[in-house]
């Protein structure tokens, strides 16, 4: 009863989707690494599987350095105001100084020159002054290269889209690289029986959540629970596929999942498996690097 009692306050108070932030403000590591943290903060009694899983689902390899091509790296970590790190979501502007406002270009030799040297006094200036070095987080699965910022998203998107413009010589940056990888067998695992979805519920679902945990620990589960005097509060939530629960409760569970999907939440497992098949049709990120022997 206390499941079953669970999944009708669910469906008649649907999860909605996470609008607090916008999802160009964030690469998708970023998102998945910020949930595997909670995971691995999880300590509700039941303990939950897919939790487990989750919580060692990355693994960070050994840091290299090589020659990149600019046009590798997609994405920035960090930026000053409002913060955008998909380098293809950017406007191409730029400015040197306030007393301008952002403008489109430069183009010429001169003005290009400037942009570099705007850009080395942002992306961690001890390093990048005189050698164009940029710590990148390599995300093996996809087509993701991070580049560390201080500050200069738009200026480096612009040179980014530059080099890759008819007639531009390539444009190539030093780089300590960090690989990150997942754990092909969690992955599998978790894919296989729940979903992780990002979502706003409502607080009706409080009333119902803990006698369904203890019922069916394997159940729909918050990661990182947000308790009621905290409304609108966004959560992740592990919630089974339905040939993964009880039979009695599938019919349930299509629709709940169905109503997920209805509502455009983000479920990053399914951003995963995207991923993951957009690089296997899009080759190999990196293939064009030159590995570097630092002593």
């Amino acid at each position: 009863m206390a499941i079953l009692r669970f999944l009708a306050d669910l469906e008649n108070h649907p999860f909605k989707a996470d609008t607090s932030r916008d999802p160009r403000e964030e690469n998708a590591y970023y998102r998945l690494r910020r949930m595997v943290s909670f995971a691995q903060a999880f300590d509700n009694i039941p303990p939950h599987p897919a939790s487990e899983l989750l919580s060692s689902l990355l693994r960070v390899g050994d840091p290299y350095h090589a020659k990149i091509d600019i046009r590798s790296i997609t994405a920035v970590s960090a930026s000053k105001g409002k913060l955008v790190g998909e380098l293809d979501s950017l406007p191409e502007t730029m400015s040197f100084d306030d007393s301008y406002p952002q403008d489109y270009g430069p183009f010429d030799e001169e003005q290009t020159a400037r942009l570099r040297e705007a850009i080395l006094r942002e992306f961690n200036p001890s390093a990048t002054r005189n050698r164009e070095i940029f710590d990148v987080t390599d995300v093996t699965w996809s087509h993701e290269r991070i580049a560390g910022n201080c500050g200069a998203s738009r200026r480096f998107s612009l040179w980014r889209r530059l080099a890759g413009r008819e007639g531009w010589r390539t444009v190539w940056l030093h780089a300590p690289i960090t690989p990150v990888y997942l754990d092909e067998d969690g992955f599998t695992d978790l894919l296989s029986s729940w979903r992780i979805v990002r979502v706003n519920r409502s607080r009706t679902l409080e009333r119902s959540l803990w006698d369904m945990r203890q019922a069916w620990p394997d159940g729909p589960c918050p990661l990182d629970y947000a308790p009621a005097w905290q409304p609108d509060r966004p959560e992740t939530w592990i919630i089974p596929l339905p040939h993964h629960a009880p039979d009695a409760l599938r019919e349930t569970l299509i629709r709940v999942h169905a109503a997920i999907d209805r509502a455009g939440i983000e479920d990053v497992l399914r951003s995963i498996s995207e991923a993951r098949c957009l690089k296997i049709i899009g080759g190999a990120q990196g293939e064009n690097d030159h590995p570097l022997d630092v002593t």
